[in-house]
């Protein structure tokens, strides 16, 4: 009984003291939402989420709904911050455009004016240009009869040409045969005259013969006077003798007259002959002259006949193109008509327009009202570090680089833009550089340090992984303040501070997430990059040393993948592909939404949970469909905008750093809390 007493007694202490611990621990949770509620009303955003332990109790509940409002009042304030940059720069633009469109009117009104004047006189040139043009038409009808005129004579030319150059050839030709004969005639004069010559030998053969016959005669006329009445007869013979020696003489002198006078007319002849030989050689050349000179002449003629044909056509096309013109001018009549016709039009749209012009420029102005309105109401929310109201003698100049091909980034950019609006407020100048993908990264990186260094930039801020670290040890140098940011860079570089999400707690709560949703037991594989960035060596070793604490949850394989779409995509494919059994994937770097479409593709979602990190709409739309069990948030705005203050407030006002390394806050979005969440 007694025994029965003291198990009663030291249960009913059991009770007691679970009683009071519950009680105590509750009033503990309640306290730390009070006090986070507190906060939240006063302003102050940027607070650490309530823990929210196991279960579903009522301040697991309230816990989770005061994390909810803090964080969707968060998201709402930081993307107002980042809506305000865009609706500035826009009023600027709008009041911009408000005043050109004024002055522009003002050019209109005055060109209208001027545009009216001149039409007039354009209407008056057009129609003079027309009757020139109708004036020139009929010239140059003119100038084509003419050359039709002309052309027909030289075709009469051209075939008068012909014709003589043809009657010339025929000429010619028979200048040649009498050439021909003339020189036939030469020879037989020629053969003649040596016969003459022959004749006239015979004839003084003959002469001789005479003479001997003669004397023969006087012989014999002697030797019958010696013989006396005997030698009569011999005597009439001798006597016959001699008188017919008397008459062949006399015979042969007729003859040698007749052969001379013969011989003398050949001469003459064949001097005639000669004669004609020359003139036939003076004609011929002049005939080579006048033909020629022919030829020249019918070539000429068929140039200058082609060369009428060309001018000819141009005067069709130059016709044409005058028809054309004249066309063109009428329209153009028509169109000055028109434009002297609204003239007045377009001057009454111009005050009208000029009338709302103004009436834009005085939205913009209200417009301008409200976002400072905005901005004074935004400034109730304490959401970050806020610029030092301290001035320099000249204006501090900060600037960010980052990159600028994924969500986080493009959040990053819009907080750099508004620190940059606040430094504006209170004389200073911040600067965003993206680092665009489509050009080589370090390139650009080492253009903007340089930039910075010569026009006298006094801060810089980049991500610590960056790999041109010689060309910010050469800012450092010069006297430039660098900050890191993203994660902490080398040690060797003298940054005066880094701020950076812890790089442990992502893993950190992937691991315990990971272990609640599996009870604790299963297969997981790591999909981690590059362990020479710090943050991914953080995450990595964090997720491997907590998930060792559950002695049921197995790595299944580790994977090195480099930081882009493909590559992702890829070797998760392959990791599901070689591991069936896995349940879980944990990745360590950037793009988890590239190993999210990879598990739907395998056929996975639902079967194999991804834990990330980053939040932007694609990814909350994987958590909505369970596709990523829970992924952690780093601050993208505020890893954008709190470098430039902290670093503002250094430069200007003196402000000590926190401490040397400044971690951003971080958010876990999962199941439980993603349709409460404004993304």
């Amino acid at each position: 009984m007694e025994l029965f007493l003291i198990i009663l007694a030291v249960v009913e202490l059991l009770i007691i003291g679970f009683l009071v611990f519950t009680l105590v621990r509750n009033n503990r949770a309640y306290n730390d939402i009070l006090e986070k509620s507190r906060q939240i009303v006063h302003g102050k955003l940027n607070v650490e989420d309530i823990k929210i332990g196991e279960g579903k109790s009522t301040s697991n509940i309230i816990a989770g709904s005061v994390n909810a409002i803090k964080s969707n009042l968060m998201t709402f304030v930081e993307a107002t911050k980042g809506n305000v940059i865009v609706l500035s720069d826009a009023i600027e633009v709008l009041s911009k455009s408000a005043d050109a469109n004024q002055l522009g009117n003002e050019q209109i009104a005055s060109g209208v004016t001027a545009v009216a004047g001149k039409t007039s006189e354009q209407f008056e040139l057009v129609k003079d240009n027309l009757e020139l043009i109708e004036s020139n038409s009929e010239q140059m009808k003119n100038v084509e009869d003419s050359m039709q005129s002309i052309q027909s004579l030289l075709n009469v030319t051209v075939t008068n040409c012909e014709q003589g150059i043809a009657k010339l050839e025929g000429y010619e030709n028979d200048m040649s045969a009498m050439s021909k004969e003339l020189n036939n005639i030469d020879q037989i004069l020629n053969r003649f005259n040596s016969d003459i010559k022959k004749i006239e030998e015979v004839g003084d053969f003959i002469i001789g013969i005479s003479n001997q016959l003669k004397l023969l005669a006087l012989n014999a006329s002697i030797e019958a006077a010696r013989a006396g009445q005997s030698g009569k007869g011999f005597a009439v013979v001798a006597d016959e003798m001699g008188e017919m020696s008397n008459k062949t003489k006399d015979g042969m002198d007729t003859i040698n007259k007749i052969v001379q006078e013969i011989i003398s007319s050949s001469e003459q002849v064949n001097e005639s002959i000669r004669a004609c030989e020359t003139t036939y050689s003076k004609s011929t050349e002049t005939f080579e002259q006048v033909n020629s000179s022919f030829r020249s002449i019918n070539e000429q003629s068929n140039e200058i006949h082609n060369r009428m044909a060309d001018v000819s056509q141009k005067f069709v096309i130059m016709a044409n193109n005058t028809a054309e013109t004249k066309s063109k001018a009428t329209k153009l009549f028509e169109t000055s008509q028109a434009i002297s016709e609204n003239t007045s039009d377009i001057a009454a749209v111009s005050e009208e327009v000029a009338a709302e012009s103004n009436e834009i420029a005085s939205h913009t102005e209200k417009l301008g009202s409200m976002l400072k309105s905005i901005q004074g109401l935004l400034g109730q929310y304490n959401t970050a570090i806020v610029p030092s109201a301290s001035k320099k003698a000249r204006p501090v100049k900060i600037m960010l680089l980052s990159m600028y091909d994924n969500e986080f980034w493009y959040g990053v950019g819009r907080g750099a833009s508004y620190a940059a609006k606040e430094l504006e407020a209170v004389g200073g100048i911040g600067e965003f550089v993206p680092i665009l993908p489509n050009r080589d990264m370090n390139e650009q990186i080492i253009e903007a340090i340089e930039r910075a260094m010569n026009q006298n930039f006094d801060g810089l801020i980049f991500p610590g992984w960056m790999n041109t670290m010689e060309y910010a040890e050469k800012a450092i140098e010069k006297g430039i303040k660098v900050m890191v940011y993203n994660c902490d860079c080398p040690p060797e570089i003298a940054r005066v501070a880094c701020l950076c999400p812890d790089p442990a707690e992502p893993g950190l709560i992937a691991a315990q997430s990971l272990a609640k949703d599996l009870g604790k037991s299963g297969q997981v594989a790591i999909l981690y990059g590059d362990l020479e960035i710090g943050s991914n060596a953080e995450r990595y070793n964090s997720f491997k040393a907590e998930i060792k604490n559950y002695g049921g949850i197995k790595v299944a394989e580790e994977v090195l993948i480099l930081d882009n779409d493909d590559d992702v995509y890829n070797r998760t494919v392959e990791t599901l592909t070689a591991n069936p059994d896995v349940k879980a994937l944990f990745i360590t770097n950037g793009f988890p939404c590239s190993a999210a479409r990879a598990v739907e593709d395998c056929g996975k979602a639902g079967k194999v949970q991804l834990y990330a990190f980053d939040t932007d709409p694609e990814i909350v739309a994987y958590i909505k469909k369970g596709v990523i069990a829970c992924t952690v948030g780093q601050d993208s705005f505020g890893q954008g905008h709190d470098p430039v203050i902290w670093l503002y407030n250094h430069l200007a006002a003196g402000e000590k750093f926190p401490s040397d390394i400044i971690h951003c806050r971080v958010s876990v979005i999962d199941r439980n809390n993603v349709d409460s969440l404004i993304v």
